[in-house]
């Protein structure tokens, strides 16, 4: 069994020594978010963009299950399984414009949560 394993050996010494060495470099530095300061208009710009990268993100890996799903079952029900979570998505799609986006984004003016104002 170590036999075996002997030629492993040396790449994972090699790989251990080079996640140390960046971890001393970039651990030994301040933070990039102590860095620099940002102003409130760019820092809504950054976290939207963000926002809309992460959802993208989301977007692939609901059709990344999707295909999983389908890929689990037989052929003639494949088509069922597609159309069933393209009908949760955009269920979930909805619900969040007509709720998720007034709780995220519109100012809290006297409210807990955010308001409905765009209902």
């Amino acid at each position: 069994m170590v036999a075996k394993l002997r030629p492993y050996r040396r790449p994972a010494i090699i790989l251990a020594i080079t996640a140390i060495g960046a971890a001393a470099i970039f651990l030994g530095r301040p933070a990039i978010a102590e860095a620099a300061a940002v102003d409130g208009e760019t820092e809504f710009v950054l976290n939207t963009f963000a926002f809309l990268i992460w959802g993208a993100l989301v977007m692939w890996m609901c059709a990344g299950f999707t295909m999983l799903e389908s890929g689990s079952v037989r052929t003639k029900n494949a088509s069922m399984i597609c159309l069933k979570n393209i009908g949760i998505y955009s269920i979930a799609g909805l619900a969040y414009f007509v709720i998720g986006y007034n709780l995220m984004y519109v100012d809290v003016v006297g409210d807990f949560i955010g308001s409905f104002n765009l209902l």
